[in-house]
Parts: C-alpha cells; sequence; structure tokens
C-alpha cells in the first residue's frame, strides 16, 4: 500500500553545496528506484542543534515528501542510518487527510 511520508534529515555542516545536492540526488535515486515518487525534497538552512550529536553543534536540515510502499521507506531509513553524512533522521507517515 502506497503512503505518504515526510522525511527530515540532518546532514553535516561541513557538507558543501555540491555534496548536500548529491546527497539529496542519491536519496532521490534510491526512491525512484524502489518505485517511490519524490513530491519535493529540498534544504532548509543550518541550525543549532538542541545538543550535541556525534560531536557537532550545528546542522543542515533537509525535508523531503515522499509517495512510497513502507518496504521503501524501511530501504530508506537503513541508507540513512548507515550514511556518515546523515547525523540524524526521522520519518513520519502522513494521515490520510494531509494528502
Amino acid at each position: 500500500m502506497v503512503r505518504n511520508y515526510e522525511i527530515m534529515f540532518i546532514v553535516e555542516p561541513t557538507l558543501s553545496d555540491e555534496e548536500i545536492t548529491a546527497t539529496q540526488e542519491r536519496l532521490s535515486e534510491l526512491i525512484r528506484r524502489q518505485g517511490g515518487e519524490v513530491k519535493k525534497i529540498a534544504p532548509w538552512e543550518r541550525r543549532r542543534l538542541a545538543y550535541e550529536i556525534k560531536g557537532r553543534r550545528d546542522g543542515i536540515y533537509i525535508l523531503a515528501e515522499v509517495r512510497a510502499d513502507p518496504a521503501v521507506v524501511k530501504e530508506i531509513e537503513r541508507q540513512l542510518q548507515v550514511s556518515e553524512a546523515v547525523l540524524r533522521h526521522l520519518v513520519v507517515r502522513l494521515d490520510e487527510k494531509e494528502e
């Protein structure tokens, strides 16, 4: 069953604009290869974190809205978890009313 998800992830603040774009493209390509659809993916901005994560006080937030199967989302989470550029991630399933 295809559902809507919102994926927020925080990447290393030391990444260049090209590296941030490459990270977004890798995520988009992974979703498309697995049969999902990327509605929107865009970096927010560099922000101060509430607490240190992996020795970092700042991070660059990126928000993605996708439509995919739950199995695809599990693979996305796995990829984000093993990526060294990603400090943290959160995947939220959106309610059907928000479509």
